[in-house]
């Protein structure tokens, strides 16, 4: 083979080696978008179907409903478009587990929320905020199920959201799930990697407990 072909097929690999990784990233870029427009729909339909079945559809579950729609949209979204606020954490996990239950009770699992004292105010996009916990919430239910448990305390100056499943927890680091390649509805690791995207922009992360996921937000300043 001569030197211009041995060139040439090299040129050929690189070319080919270069596209497969582009073609790998819109596969994930793709699988991002329908990963999170599915979820919070689906959560607000089984919200909706279980307020139907008790024949009462109050104020406070259109709000949590609505709050899930407006997440789904922010699929389509700079995710460098942040517009941070103080926003009322307890009132805004409220509003998520009351919709996230239905899914929750679809899988055979609880969900409750127990806020620790006081009202915790903590500086981030609401909606970006809602992104984050939803996926958290939303890993607990499929991979953890039993007595699903939101709890929020204070870590120095710091607010942790505390998300405990009855699974046996995660099996790696989130970062190192994170990194890995994924496959698949439904693939392990996903919904964490949005949620520590998501939330680096407003200086929280996610972090691995025992047996769940804590999220952990800067408190509003006084």
């Amino acid at each position: 083979m001569s030197a211009v072909a041995v060139v040439c097929v090299l040129a050929a690999l690189v070319l080919a080696a270069r596209l497969w990784r582009s073609a790998r990233a819109l596969r994930e870029a793709a699988a991002r978008v329908a990963h999170e427009v599915r979820q919070p729909l689906s959560a607000a339909q089984l919200a909706l179907h279980g307020a139907a079945r008790r024949g009462e559809i109050a104020p406070t579950l259109v709000a949590a409903l609505e709050l899930e729609l407006r997440r789904a949209a922010l699929a389509l979204e700079d995710p460098a478009a942040v517009r941070p606020a103080d926003i009322d954490l307890h009132a805004l996990l409220a509003c998520q587990v009351q919709t996230w239950r239905e899914v929750a009770a679809a899988h055979g699992a609880s969900l409750t929320l127990e806020p620790g004292p006081g009202t915790a105010i903590v500086h981030a996009d609401a909606l970006r905020l809602a992104q984050a916990a939803g996926n958290v919430v939303a890993n607990a239910i499929e991979h953890g199920g039993g007595r699903i448990v939101v709890r929020t305390c204070r870590v120095g100056d710091r607010v942790r959201v505390e998300v405990a499943d009855g699974g046996p927890g995660l099996p790696a680091s989130v970062a190192e799930l994170a990194r890995r390649p994924r496959a698949g509805r439904g693939a392990r690791g996903r919904g964490l990697a949005i949620a520590s995207a998501v939330l680096a922009h407003c200086g929280g992360r996610v972090a691995a407990l025992p047996a769940g996921v804590a999220i952990e937000l800067p408190e509003a300043s006084r």
